[in-house]
């Protein structure tokens, strides 16, 4: 099938006929060539030729190479310019050449032409549009190297291809290759500005060198099993980077490098600015050189297992960072940090020994869990921490220390931690603003004392203080109030060698069922400001020598049967501060374990008139 169409004007050389015979100097005014031109079904080389002869020129604007079944070549020398050209589905073509063409502007399209093994577009100096040569699977040369202009380019499942030469470009929104199994070569030499670079699924690509990229918006590079280098020594901030502001949480620009096996050195020696960062499950990387960073999106470094230190020693802000699964890992420093947007996350990482975040001021949330010789943490500078708090399963860690932390505004936990012996918050203030959270410290076996001398409010869901073996005193001094709108509890248990808690301001109880006190070695116990609360129990093993619940006003139950029994003094004081209250307290349940004295037994009496359940054994 031929189809050819034509709005142009005549040949400047072609008269029209006279009487029914051609211009004598011309052929109808079709020397420049018809505008849109087809070719498809089974068109023979030589018809082809005899076509083209006719019909094509310095007017054709787009070219249709579709579907054919007999054309093997095609040369079309007239043509120098197109706005389209599509070469798609053709059985037997094998080589493609438009040797004159100098400009493609809109779109050009060259896919699944399963025997193409040559496209020659040697003069090509520059293309406008999208340019997409994909699934050309015995394709093994592309002749475009006198290209100096690429808005974009597609290369992808042409298994054949070894090499690929843009050594003019200078500047291109988009470079795609992908899944060219033979590739082992770019040459970008003169590459300075690119929107969006993705390198993908290419087997025998050793090195990704372009010496001149200096700004981009998007670098994916992943899964390419034989790279290994990535040099971008002068790539410096991506193009949406604002250089009087530090990073901007709408810059959506990325650097990936995932999933390149052989892959050893990662150079971005001169990024400072940019958006988020991943390098992950590259498996034989030794040497990464972000050293000028100043401020970058989230940065994301895991499953990297022969990387031993990351370092962002020029570093001032980021929008968090996800370290987890490094098996050589032993030191991070983020040491310049003062802010993070968002959470910063260490996990699993089996030597890392120390995380320096000494300048940090502001963060979205902390956790650091599961590094098995983490011995320091330096978070000194932190003042507020608007996320979640949690240091986990740190065998090796002994002391957690916040010094200038103010406020930390979600969960709250300190748990599994083997040799921590000291846990300090000397200005921790405010914990909470996140409902369904709550405030833990938990299975720590040689922490000694615990105290938040400064912590006013819990606003989570409730506190547990649990399974920690050495603890022996718990003081909250100045925590005024526990709670939110979601019902919880409060529960300080299995603490074995704790002899005193310590709530003296605790005022309110929101939406706490149970206070659950259930401590061996508990003797004091100083609740001297609660008003309020639904359900107390308190055990401990030995006498309870003092219980302060001297400004208890409403309650549903209290259940104080220790099996180590209330000195008499407690249960005097509790009985006279109970039978006190006024109005008159009315269907409360009481039960007491311990010696009353004659005055509390007569007092117990009366909170029975007045319709109370109260049972005291000895």
């Amino acid at each position: 099938m031929i189809t050819t169409f034509s709005c142009s004007s005549d040949g400047e050389d072609g008269i029209d006929g006279t009487n029914g015979i051609d211009g004598v100097n011309g052929t109808d005014g079709t020397d420049n060539g018809f505008g849109y031109l087809v070719f498809s079904g089974d068109i023979t080389n030589e018809e082809a030729i005899a076509l083209a002869a006719e019909t094509a020129g310095k007017n054709t604007h787009t070219l249709l190479i579709k579907n054919t079944t007999n054309l093997t070549s095609i040369e079309l020398p007239e043509i120098t310019t197109l706005v389209n050209l599509e070469v798609i589905g053709n059985e037997n073509l094998q080589r493609l050449s438009l040797p004159n063409l100098e400009s493609a502007f809109e779109e050009v399209n060259i896919r699944s032409n399963k025997t193409l093994e040559i496209i020659d577009l040697a003069k090509l100096d520059g293309s406008f549009g999208s340019f997409s040569i994909i699934d050309n699977t015995v394709l093994t040369t592309i002749n475009f190297t006198n290209l100096n202009t690429l808005t974009g380019l597609r290369i992808e499942e042409v298994p054949l291809l070894e090499s690929l030469n843009l050594q003019n470009i200078q500047n291109i929104d988009f470079l795609t290759l992908q899944s060219l199994q033979n590739l082992t070569s770019i040459n970008a030499a003169s590459l300075e500005t690119i929107d969006f670079l993705r390198v993908r699924n290419n087997e025998k690509l050793t090195t990704i060198d372009f010496p001149k990229l200096s700004t981009s918006e998007r670098i994916d590079i992943t899964s390419n099993p034989g790279l290994e280098t990535v040099n971008l020594p002068a790539l410096t901030a991506s193009n949406t980077y604002n250089s009087n502001s530090v990073f901007d949480e709408e810059d959506d620009s990325e650097v990936s490098l995932i999933s390149n096996s052989s892959l050893t050195t990662i150079n971005l020696s001169a990024l400072t600015n940019f958006g988020d960062i991943s390098i992950r499950n590259n498996e034989n990387l030794t040497s990464l050189n972000t050293d000028a960073i100043i401020s970058a999106g989230r940065i994301s470094f895991s499953a990297n297992p022969k990387v031993q230190t990351i370092s962002f020693p020029n570093m001032t802000s980021c929008n968090g960072a996800f370290i987890s699964e490094n098996q050589q890992l032993t030191s991070i420093v983020f040491s310049n940090v003062t802010q993070s947007t968002r959470s910063i996350q260490f996990s699993q990482n089996p030597v890392l020994t120390s995380i320096d975040f000494s300048k940090l001021n502001s963060s979205d949330g902390i956790s650091i869990s599961g590094n098995e010789e983490l011995i320091n943490i330096d978070f000194s500078a932190l003042e507020n921490n608007e996320g979640s708090l949690s240091m986990g399963t740190n065998p090796k860690l002994s002391i957690i220390s916040f010094p200038n932390l103010k406020t930390s505004e979600s969960s709250f936990s300190i748990a599994n931690n083997d040799v921590l012996s000291e846990i300090s918050f000397p200005m921790l203030a405010l914990v909470g603003d996140q409902r369904r959270s709550n405030f833990n410290i938990e299975n720590n076996p040689l922490i000694n004392e615990l105290t938040f001398p400064a912590l006013q409010k819990i606003e989570l869901g409730g506190l547990t203080i649990s399974n920690n073996s050495a603890l022996t005193s718990i003081s909250f001094p100045l925590l005024t109030s526990v709670g939110n709108d979601i019902t919880s509890d409060l529960r300080i248990r299995n603490n074995n060698l704790v002899k005193n808690i310590s709530f003296p301001s605790l005022i309110t109880v929101k939406s706490i069922r149970t206070i659950d006190i259930s401590e061996n070695a508990l003797e004091t116990l100083d609740f001297s400001s609660l008003s309020t609360l639904l359900f107390l129990n308190i055990d401990s093993t030995v006498l309870l020598t003092q219980v302060n619940l001297s400004s208890i006003q409403q309650f549903s139950r209290l259940d104080l049967n220790s099996p180590g029994r209330l000195s008499t003094s407690v249960i005097n004081n509790i009985i006279t501060r109970l039978v006190n209250i006024t109005p008159a307290i009315t269907q409360k349940r009481i039960s007491i374990t311990g010696v009353a004295s004659d005055q509390a037994l007569l007092d117990i009496e009366t909170l029975r008139t007045n319709n109370n359940t109260v049972s005291i054994r000895e």
